[in-house]
């Protein structure tokens, strides 16, 4: 999975994803339905993503992957699970 030169459609144009958004696209490649808590830990064993710090940073990137259709999120239990959408595998080029 070579996401270093994945770019996102934009109402301005395409653009190269952020530091955040390629880490949470690794994180979910590897990694399916797993909590923004969970994410964070993840987050931290990533040299791209290290300085990601609270869930808010989790959500806020996310939600912007969400309305591209790259992942979903789901509420339980007061807690994000987050999941590649099927576009989102497509995009990564995931089975």
């Amino acid at each position: 999975m070579n996401i270093n030169n994945l770019t996102i459609q934009t109402k301005a144009g395409e653009r190269p994803l952020t530091d955040l958004e390629k880490c949470m696209l690794i994180i979910l490649g590897k990694r399916d339905n797993i909590s923004s808590k969970d994410m964070l830990k993840e987050a931290k064993k990533l040299r791209i993503c290290a300085t990601c710090g609270d869930r808010s940073e989790v959500f806020f990137v996310g939600e912007k992957l969400s309305r591209k259709g790259l992942v979903k999120r789901t509420l339980k239990n007061r807690e994000y699970i987050w999941n590649l959408s099927r576009e989102g595998k497509f995009f990564l080029n995931i089975d």
